[in-house]
This record gives C-alpha cells, sequence and structure tokens, in this order.
C-alpha cells in the first residue's frame, strides 16, 4: 500500500528539516518514498522486511530517532542512529517498552 502525509508545512521550518531528514534516513533503510513541499508518500513493502544496513543521523530529534528505532525492527539488516539520547524528552520509557513488547 502507500501511506500519504501531507499538509505538514510546518515540519519544514522547526529546529531542522524534518521532512528532508526523515525522507534521507528512511531511504537509507531502504524506503521507497516520494518527498511533497509539505509532507511524504510512503510505499509499502508488501509484507517484506525493509533493507536495513543503515546509518541514519536523527538531528536530535525524539521523534526521527523513535521512528527509525521502530523502521529497524521491520528491516532485515540493523538500522544504526546517531543519537537516541533525545528519546527521553518524550517517551522516557521507550526502549523499556519496546523490550516489553518483544517478550
Amino acid at each position: 500500500g502507500r501511506t500519504v502525509a501531507r499538509g505538514a508545512h510546518e515540519l519544514r521550518v522547526k529546529e531542522s528539516d524534518r521532512i528532508a531528514t526523515m525522507k534521507a534516513a528512511l531511504e537509507a533503510a531502504g524506503v521507497t518514498l516520494e518527498e511533497f513541499d509539505d509532507g511524504l508518500a510512503i510505499t509499502g513493502s508488501g509484507g517484506k522486511p525493509l533493507a536495513g544496513n543503515a546509518q541514519v543521523a536523527s538531528k536530535l530529534d525524539h521523534r526521527i530517532a523513535m521512528s527509525m528505532v521502530v523502521a529497524g525492527l521491520a528491516s532485515a539488516a540493523p538500522v544504526s542512529i546517531d543519537d537516541v539520547a533525545p528519546v527521553s524528552t518524550s517517551y522516557p520509557d521507550f526502549f523499556q517498552t519496546l523490550d516489553a513488547l518483544a517478550e
């Protein structure tokens, strides 16, 4: 399938350009997507794992770090994120929650 997120112009002018950062990170992990001025369209993998084998930059953004951690879970090879410390900003128990889900 295809997931389209539009109307997010403000994400271009936050601490970083979150749309461009997510595009780069997702593409590095093997996602097929299209970028718009105001969002992204992501083409699903048909249930197959992402390629992974990626090194991505979170740009110190907790949202991007968490998104890429989840993308890594759906990947055949690891996805390395340069800094996940910002995750504690919004979800201090994020990694504990993931561990609990894996049990």
